[in-house]
């Protein structure tokens, strides 16, 4: 017998996810679970592995919590629109380096170029192991902004 099942165009995988991306579910306590997201369908929806090992989206695999988005444990993913950063706003790491912040993303956090990921220009300062802080430091002779 042949199985004429059609995968459902928002549940076919056309873009591989990121490592490390997840499916956040949680209950009516508050307690949450995640699941790995695996790719993204062809309509643009995160695809996770269902009970029958065929590739799903999350609200239909079959859990005993609710899905509720996309798992951000440190706070919504860099976007845009940027907004440019004032010249002399460095991020301070913690073996003394510095590094200028070029924009704020749309939430207002600052954003680097990373010269050590080959896969992503920019990233938000939160994000690099051993940042400090973010503050102004203006050029000699210029007075600090209001």
């Amino acid at each position: 017998m042949s199985d004429n099942y059609e995968v459902p165009r928002d549940e076919r995988p056309a873009v591989a996810a990121p490592p490390d991306l997840h499916a956040r579910y949680e209950t009516e306590a508050g307690a949450y679970g995640t699941l790995r997201i695996y790719a993204f369908s062809e309509d643009g929806y995160p695809l996770v592995l269902g009970l029958d090992d065929r590739l799903v989206r999350p609200e239909v695999a079959q859990t005993k919590m609710s899905y509720v988005g996309i798992h951000t444990p440190h706070g919504p993913p860099l976007a845009g629109p940027f907004t440019p950063a004032p010249v002399g706003l460095v991020a301070v790491f913690s073996d003394g380096r510095e590094q200028p912040v070029l924009f704020y993303d749309v939430h207002g956090r600052a954003v680097l170029m990373d010269p050590d990921d080959v896969t992503c220009d920019l990233v938000l300062a939160e994000n690099l192991a051993g940042t400090v802080r973010v503050e102004f430091r203006p050029a000699p002779g210029e007075p600090a902004p209001d």
